[in-house]
């Protein structure tokens, strides 16, 4: 990955929507991001600050999820449509990094910004376009699959914050751990070495994800703990290569 596609992830996963471009090389004439609802691997630094809504619409394409929330024929056909559309919102947007081979420190910084600003927009468009197509009770337990699969770092989310009656205090010491573990990451990106060398970076890089979601929780009260796990409901197991992107915009929703 180039120079300048590892300083656009690394400033994306830190505005929260990371896994939107973590993929693609952002540094070599802006390749399209991928269809489907957007999301990339939940592996990696991707996963941290995926938002609510893409996260949804990425379990939205599970057969196994469609099944826990009932959804009926109607239901699939509507989200496959939404699922196109969100692509084709993707793709225009992501046209912004054809801009970045040549571009400045602050064009780059712009270029970041002006993705980050259409990222939330399209995010916010996605779920209000998915919630008119759940029931109630499916929204429910899509919400509580969605913070079992991402743990931690669903303490991001401001109705999550909200409903634990998440403090400024806490809020800042969040950001501050999240903010140390990514300078440490990029500080770990890019570098070359043989497979052994490489399989010491990632287990280094488990150990730096381990470490900040130890200390994030330590931040939070006791009731605030009870009260997020609560919130998980009844336990969903999931194969997390099922999150995988394979398009959920192309042909039928569900795979045979």
């Amino acid at each position: 990955m180039s120079r300048v596609a590892k300083s656009v992830v690394v400033a994306l996963v830190v505005l929260g929507i990371g896994s939107a471009v973590v993929g693609q090389d952002a540094g070599k004439g802006g390749r399209r991001p991928r269809t489907g609802f957007g999301m990339g691997s939940m592996g990696g630094m991707g996963g941290f600050g995926a938002s609510p809504a893409m996260m949804w619409g990425q379990l939205l394409r599970v057969e196994k999820v469609q099944k826990e929330l009932e959804l009926v024929s109607e239901q699939k056909d509507k989200l496959k449509e939404i699922a196109e559309k969100a692509a084709a919102r993707m793709r225009d947007s992501g046209a912004v990094f054809s801009k970045l081979r040549d571009a400045s420190e602050e064009e780059r910084k712009a270029a970041i910004t002006e993705y980050g600003n259409k990222a939330r927009a399209q995010a916010e468009q996605l779920k209000k376009d998915l919630e008119e197509v759940l029931l109630p009770h499916q929204i429910e337990r899509l919400k509580q699959i969605a913070l079992q699969i991402q743990g931690l770092r669903a303490l991001q989310d401001k109705e999550v914050q909200d409903t634990l009656g998440i403090t400024e205090e806490q809020k800042e010491k969040m950001k501050s751990l999240n903010d140390g573990m990514m300078e440490k990451f990029r500080g770990m990106m890019g570098r070359r070495g043989d497979e052994s060398e490489r399989q010491a970076q990632r287990e280094k890089m488990q150990e730096l994800r381990k470490e900040y979601e130890s200390k994030t929780l330590d931040v939070l009260t006791a009731d605030q703990k009870e009260k997020f796990e609560k919130m998980k409901g009844p336990k969903f197991d999931l194969d997390m290569s099922e999150l995988m992107p394979r398009g959920f915009g192309r042909g039928n929703p569900e795979r045979k």
